[in-house]
């Protein structure tokens, strides 16, 4: 057990005791865990040393930890669900983020004392919040609730006579059973006194409440409460505004919207977080390659040039992920990058033919800060790193690239070092008059691009000598070479406590994007694919949209490869995996923009392909008109006949016909049918009149040498 992580669970082989690891000092001393089958809901801290030697006799293993619940998008939840998490979070946030003194039994509680008297509750209520987060990986979402566990979905609790909740010990005491009106009076008061910029106290508005609703004029002039069980309690008045509370809105009403936009949203993070170690802080960035590309699909066609994602340890240099896409920079390729990030590398390289040991390429991990851009790491779809992951997001100024020095310094060595020197890469005369155009010379398809970039990154993490990198003095006495992994492999050993471990099935979902499939009779349809999965063939879903009844549905997918989409299952948060029609097999590992690419490619030949059919056609008709006008002038002046007469004699005018069309070489083949009459044909139910016309077309036919 050389390296333990954050969020790994030890098992006691012994006595059977499950811990999870909930924080490692930097040194990787010791460390802070949870013990997941007792009863305790405190953490308890643990020795390094003495884990490790007794992971040698075989006491201690690392097992693989299930969390509790599926991690979710934002938009896969309600806006109750999403205002009861904020809330919580709200008042928690500095406590759990108190590491490592939330976890210390002498300094928890009084951190946990100034929290419960801030929010009007008993401190011991708060270790249920706590070990819910504990479980759940020190993920914001940990507290969404679980609505779908209770009764009466969506309807308020209706009371009749009696206040419910806790007894009061004097008869006298203020509380009655709230109605609609009461609740209307609540809404009006917040709304008009408490979210606003003047901050009142919320017992101050409670005042206000009382004041407007529930007071009656004396005869003196002055205001009069009521009885007091025909008014509301604070308690009460807390309490439904508990329920109805949102934290967004309440902050941006009594904060304004500048102070909002500066301190309240989510994906801010800490500006004194230090470089303790591997994971302290990944950098990410895009670049757009110098070299053009052709397409898998049609080696004679250019697509372009590829955008390059690389996320790097700030402390260590390591590359920890990758993308090479065809998207714009943005969060598509961003989102690919962050997947990438904790992806198992072995396997990840064995899809592009590279085979390597985990040893070359360790890294799979969620890293406590993200810095990056502001545009990609500002949008909404980065909330879902905060929330479910629980990365704290940190954006660089305004014209201050200097910060990402890191991994731009790295986008210098892959260009010119490597990219330089392909087939079809960017020249510097390019744009000069005559000069050779070199997007022509282009050769690499983008997987084939891939596979180099990703030999470019293991020589880089694994051989590049750094010499302008600046050492510790630890290092120094360790005499750490300063390449990557040995970097890496260091700072592991002496201080790893900021990566952490998350399946990479919930990463995917975090950073994947959502969209609207549609049920069909030929299958799920998303970007002109289709799809199919167990759930749709058990529960007949095609043969109903068949009958017409085609329906949308909430899915989330990889641009990297559409082979397969997860569909959602908001009842128990659970979801399908949706693969390829087997007719649809062409689109197999191909990316969302190549699929694109190639549809469009076969709309533009096929509205080419239509306009020559509409040219074949319109001669064709012409050609069938001018025969048809040319039968009906051969029938002018012919001499009239009854209806009756044309009718009853088509048998013989068939047999005339037939016998006049035989060539003279028939009359000497003897007719076994002697004797019978067969059956006419079409040919043979023709008029004598007809019989004419195609005599006469035949015998211009022969004068015109057809």
């Amino acid at each position: 057990m050389d390296k333990i992580f954050v969020n790994q669970v030890i098992n006691d082989t012994e006595t059977g005791a499950q811990y999870l690891i909930l924080w490692i000092a930097p040194g990787n001393e010791y460390g802070y865990w949870y013990n997941l089958s007792g009863q305790s809901r405190k953490p308890a801290m643990f020795n390094m040393n003495e884990i490790t030697s007794k992971e040698l006799v075989g006491q201690y293993d690392v097992i693989p930890y299930e969390l509790p619940r599926l991690a979710r998008t934002d938009d896969s939840f309600t806006e109750k669900e999403r205002s009861h998490r904020d809330r919580i979070w709200v008042m928690l946030q500095s406590a759990v983020e108190n590491e490592p003194a939330i976890y210390d039994g002498k300094k928890r509680p009084a951190i946990l004392r100034k929290i419960a008297e801030t929010n009007n509750i008993k401190p011991n209520n708060l270790y249920a919040f706590l070990d819910r987060y504990w479980r759940s990986g020190k993920t914001k979402n940990a507290f969404i609730p679980g609505y779908s566990n209770c009764g009466a979905k969506g309807k308020q609790r209706q009371f009749r006579e009696k206040k419910t909740g806790r007894k009061s010990l004097s008869a006298e005491s203020i509380g009655k059973v709230l109605t609609d009106d009461d609740r209307r009076n609540f809404d009006s008061i917040i709304k008009k006194y408490y979210l606003n910029q003047k901050k009142i106290s919320f017992k101050a508005a409670y005042e206000k409440l009382l004041q407007d609703f529930y007071t009656v004029k004396s005869e003196n002039g002055k205001l009069k409460l009521l009885a007091p069980s025909d008014l509301p309690s604070l308690r009460q008045f807390q309490y439904w505004y508990s329920k109805n509370r949102d934290h967004v809105t309440e902050q941006k009403k009594r904060g304004g919207e500048s102070v909002f936009a500066l301190g309240g949203r989510s994906v801010l993070g800490k500006s004194d977080f230090g470089l303790m170690g591997p994971g302290a802080q990944f950098q990410i960035d895009a670049t757009v390659g110098d070299v053009y590309l052709v397409s898998q699909f049609d080696r004679s066609n250019l697509i372009g040039r590829p955008v390059l994602y690389f996320v790097i340890d700030a402390f260590s240099r390591m590359v920890t992920g990758v993308s090479v896409g065809l998207e714009g920079p943005s969060w598509g390729g961003a989102m690919m990058a962050i997947a990438n990030m904790v992806a198992d590398k072995v396997a990840f390289c064995k899809q592009y033919g590279i085979e390597i040991e985990e040893s070359q390429w360790p890294c799979r991990h969620v890293p406590a800060a993200l810095l990056g851009d502001r545009g990609e790491m500002e949008s909404k779809n980065a909330d879902n790193l905060v929330n479910m992951l629980g990365i704290r997001i940190v954006n660089a100024p305004p014209y201050r690239a200097d910060l990402k020095g890191i991994v731009e310094q790295h986008f210098r060595t892959i260009n010119i070092n490597s990219v330089a020197i392909l087939p079809g890469s960017v020249k510097p005369d390019m744009s000069k008059r005559s000069g050779h155009d070199y997007r022509l010379d282009a050769a690499l398809d983008i997987r084939q691009f891939t596979q180099i970039v990703i030999k470019c990154i293991l020589y880089y993490n694994n051989h590049h000598y750094m010499d302008y990198f600046e050492k510790s003095e630890a290092m120094i006495v360790d005499n750490v070479e300063a390449i990557p992994i040995r970097l890496w492999d260091w700072g592991i050993r002496h201080s790893s406590g900021a990566l952490r471990s998350f399946p990479e099935e919930q990463v995917r979902f975090a950073v994947m994007p959502t969209a609207k499939a549609t049920v069909t009779g030929k299958g799920i349809r998303f970007k002109g694919v289709f799809y199919s999965c167990d759930r749709a063939v058990r529960e007949s879903w095609f043969e109903k949209a068949r009958s017409g009844k085609t329906w949308p549905i909430s899915i989330s997918y990889d641009p990297r490869d559409m082979a397969i989409i997860y569909i959602w299952n908001r009842d128990d948060k659970s979801y399908d995996v949706c693969s390829l029609l087997d007719w649809n097999g062409k689109n197999a590992g191909k990316c969302l923009d190549e699929i694109i690419y190639e549809q469009r490619k076969e709309k533009i030949a096929a509205q080419q392909l239509k306009i020559s059919e509409t040219g074949a056609k319109v001669n064709l008709n012409a050609e069938i008109d001018s025969i048809v006008s040319e039968a009906k002038n051969m029938g002018k002046g012919l001499p009239q006949k009854s209806k009756k007469e044309r009718v009853s004699k088509i048998k013989e005018n068939r047999r005339q016909e037939r016998d006049a069309m035989r060539p003279a070489t028939t009359s000497e083949i003897p007719d076994d049918s002697a004797g019978m009459d067969p059956p006419l044909s079409a040919e043979e139910e023709m008029s004598p009149t007809l019989l004419m016309i195609k005599r006469k077309l035949e015998e211009r036919l022969k004068n015109d040498g057809v």
